[in-house]
């Protein structure tokens, strides 16, 4: 009787502890989308962070003790230490400050549910099937074990509860389409492998100079993300609606061009961003151009011409309207020259040969020109700069407003984002998902700060690019190389995935004394302490999200 029940104790110890390994669970998963198949990449890649081995390999061992010694008083006895160990185990858990915690939303509250309601069956199934097997102790001390189970019940959960997600969202997308259609705001698509976000910000700044403008917040990017804001925010008042679009895999801009139906579409970019997941850079093109694709036939197509990929893109298209802008290449609408930084920002001319309703190439068209300033760093602002005037002039917007508005245009978060730190040193702030183009770019906007008459060091921190496919280790190194060029310190965080870049910085004849590398946020920390002075500028290049922690 004593034995039972103190192996109930036990087992609800487990349970206990169990539901905690569920939620860091849970956050991983939401951090990979509920994905399933991202989900166990995850755990295959975390072992060590999914399974207590050394737990397991006690457990065995108790087994065989059990086995070889079946004593009556040794089960009571191992189910006391193992309770109070599992309880030790919760009280002194490891706290970890997520860089983006986890978020009870509807969705996460229904895979949580789940998983805590499979995982008090499965302990009222060893309970009972304790009580009745013929194998008593020695089945029951295996049953210790019950804590290990977390990551594969979560991805069973996940799995089960898919239909439902599935009706669910299906009835909230349906419920946005019609709201959408019944508001008839003048809706604005914005896509690419990089620079999309930032176009998004700055043209939302400018178009709500003259127009009631709402935009997708941070990165909602995706169907649900977007069908939020369009239920939650979108009214009868709003007459302009800029929509981000991402994607992971063909057709997901099509989905989402047929829930918002943009008139106006901005291709940004095409890039090696997300290869790991298209295979391809035509994928990645083909996927970007269902942005164009999707438009109606009176609608507006702007595309990037500095890349190849959308000069490309530009060229084969047939709808009416089609606006081309660069920095650097010719014969195209809108263009900015004589690019030069300030110490407020960036200054350049703009000309234009669009008219305020657009054009199609060809035809008649006035040239306008205007000198802009602009808070944002880099030259790779001027482009985003460049798409989204195109876009407020075929709004109606004339030249002189979008540069009054384009003065006003304050940085976007975490993206070359310039503030002043402790001690009198300089941060540029450029966490947010780095790319070659955008990594090559703040390297540039860092290379025009520090080695003044204060001598300040130019230090960057960052744990590299990923997602870049079979390039993912080129563009790391190249990236090592550039920054050896600039950088008087780096740090690396991220022992492994760094590699690519330390190999860079070896090629360039980096001094290996100014490297170090640090397994997370809290050694870089202590790093800076150590190394920085009043003068010195830091740039932040990236910042992964907890599912690409390397450390146990």
């Amino acid at each position: 009787m004593i034995a039972n029940l103190l192996f109930y104790v036990t087992i609800a110890a487990c349970l206990a502890r169990a539901i905690v390994r569920t939620t860091s669970g849970l956050h991983i998963l939401q951090l990979d989308g509920y994905k399933t198949t991202r989900y166990v990449r995850w755990i295959r890649q975390h072992l060590g962070d999914c399974f207590e081995v050394p737990e397991m390999l006690i457990v065995a061992g108790l087994v065989l003790l059990t086995a070889v010694y079946p004593a009556a008083w040794l089960f009571p006895v191992l189910c006391v230490a193992w309770s109070v160990f599992q309880g030790s185990q919760f009280i002194w858990r490891k706290k970890v400050d997520a860089k983006k915690p986890l978020v009870y939303t509807a969705r996460a509250k229904r895979v949580f549910g789940l998983a805590v309601f499979l995982l008090v069956g499965l302990a009222v199934v060893l309970s009972f099937r304790s009580a009745s097997t013929g194998t008593e102790n020695l089945w029951r001390v295996a049953a210790f074990l019950f804590g290990e189970v977390t990551v594969i019940n979560l991805t069973v959960a996940n799995l089960l509860i898919y239909p439902l997600e599935r009706t669910i969202n299906g009835a909230y997308l349906r419920s946005a389409k019609k709201r959408i259609k019944t508001f008839r705001p003048k809706v604005i698509g914005i896509t690419g492998s990089y620079g999309k976000t930032s176009t998004k910000y700055i043209l939302h700044q400018i178009l709500s100079q003259k127009f009631n403008t709402l935009m997708t917040p941070d990165s909602y990017n995706t169907p649900m993300g977007i069908t939020k804001v369009i239920r939650g925010e979108l009214t009868a008042t709003h007459e302009v609606f800029i929509v981000e679009m991402g994607a992971y895999r063909r057709g997901d801009i099509r989905e989402l061009c047929e829930l918002a139906s943009p008139e106006i579409g901005i291709l940004t970019a095409v890039g090696p961003q997300h290869l790991e997941r298209f295979k391809s850079l035509e994928n990645i093109a083909k996927t970007k151009y269902e942005l164009i694709e999707s438009l109606p036939p009176e609608g507006l197509a702007v595309f990037n011409c500095d890349n190849a990929i959308c000069a490309e893109l530009a060229d084969k298209t047939d709808a009416k309207r089609v606006v081309r802008y660069a920095v650097d290449a010719e014969n195209v609408e809108l263009t900015a020259s004589d690019i030069r930084h300030t110490d407020a920002g960036v200054a350049f001319t703009v000309q234009s040969q669009t008219p305020v309703q657009g054009a199609s190439r060809g035809g008649q068209a006035s040239v306008l020109r205007a000198e802009m300033r602009t808070q944002l760093l880099g030259r790779h602002n001027v482009s985003n700069i460049l798409a989204a005037t195109s876009v407020a002039l075929a709004c109606g917007m004339a030249l002189d407003e979008i540069r009054d508005a384009v003065a006003k245009v304050v940085p976007v978060p975490h993206r070359l984002q310039l503030s002043a730190g402790a001690g009198g040193v300089t941060i540029i702030d450029d966490s947010f998902n780095a790319n070659p183009v955008g990594a090559k770019a703040a390297l540039e906007v860092l290379d025009d700060f520090g080695g003044g008459p204060t001598g300040g060091k130019k230090v960057l921190v960052t744990p590299g690019m990923v997602e870049l496919g079979e390039q993912e280790y080129e563009e790391n190194r190249r990236f090592g190389e550039r920054a050896a060029q600039v950088c008087d310190r780096v740090i690396l965080v991220g022992p492994n995935r760094t590699t690519p870049i330390l190999d860079g910085l070896k090629i360039a004849n980096y001094p290996s004394e100014h490297v170090s590398i640090a397994v997370n946020l809290a050694e870089v920390k202590t790093y800076l302490a150590k190394l920085l002075k009043p003068g010195d500028v830091v740039l932040f290049e990236n910042d992964l999200p907890d599912n690409y922690n390397e450390e146990s």
